[in-house]
């Protein structure tokens, strides 16, 4: 099984992309191919990372736990769906340069007094946000993916101040958090305006999962206000 990396929509299918002891390979599929898997083309191309390719077998498989192929969903996924009226470009910015991002990483009454951002491919992010009692709870991941201005793919972990990367355990949640999960964020342009995608794998189904999509919720609803507040800057 290897990892797709990337994925490439043609009139008649989807040619999919792997590297293997660094030489970069590709098989075709057709439409009627994926139908028969019970794999989501859209999904596939939005989202290549999420699926593995069965060379033996001329098959493509989800690479996240208990996945529907069918409806291209994930019991084990939190997807979110925003639209911003604002440029592609600026919502790029304020997602990935840290004195952006810490105007609104973390739920509500959250704050974040730091953040580093190395955004290049095998770089890492180390972000902190701090709770309204001073509690501090610091994340890092590696990236994986990027496409400027497109998508990013990064895994996200728990993380000590120095970035070493530690179990959820230790800020008082659930053992059944994996120590590492995977971030996919896209941006769309729709009609002169920025649709975000986003989707973290890896959360166990439950109390641990609604809470991580709230919290996502309540951040991108400051990251809305932040990139407004770029939008009025750029147009003053």
């Amino acid at each position: 099984m290897q990892q797709i990396t990337r994925s490439k929509k043609y009139q008649n299918g989807v040619e999919v992309f792997w590297t293997d002891t660094g030489n970069d390979l590709s098989d075709f599929f057709s439409y009627e191919d994926l139908i028969d898997q019970k794999i989501n083309a859209l999904d596939l191309l939005n989202n290549p990372r999420l699926y593995r390719v069965n060379l033996a077998g001329h098959k493509i498989e989800s690479s996240a736990a208990a996945c529907s192929f069918a409806t291209a969903t994930c019991e084990e996924e939190i997807v979110i769906t925003r639209l911003f009226d604002a440029p592609r470009d600026l919502a790029w910015r304020v997602w990935t340069e840290p004195e952006l991002v810490m105007q609104w990483w973390g739920p509500k009454n959250f704050m974040s007094p730091s953040c580093r951002i190395d955004l290049r491919v095998g770089g890492a992010y180390l972000c902190c946000m701090r709770s309204p009692d001073g509690k501090d709870y610091w994340s890092t991941g590696v990236y994986r993916e990027i496409k400027r201005p497109e998508r990013i793919v990064c895994t996200d972990s728990f993380a000590d101040e120095k970035g070493n990367v530690v179990p959820a355990t230790r800020y008082g949640m659930s053992p059944d958090i994996p120590a590492e999960m995977l971030v996919t964020v896209t941006f769309e342009v729709l009609a002169g305006r920025t649709r975000l995608i986003l989707r973290h794998a890896g959360f166990p189904a439950g109390d641990v999962r609604d809470l991580a999509r709230a919290g996502w919720n309540e951040s991108l609803d400051k990251y809305a206000g932040v990139l407004a507040q770029a939008v009025f800057k750029r147009l003053a």
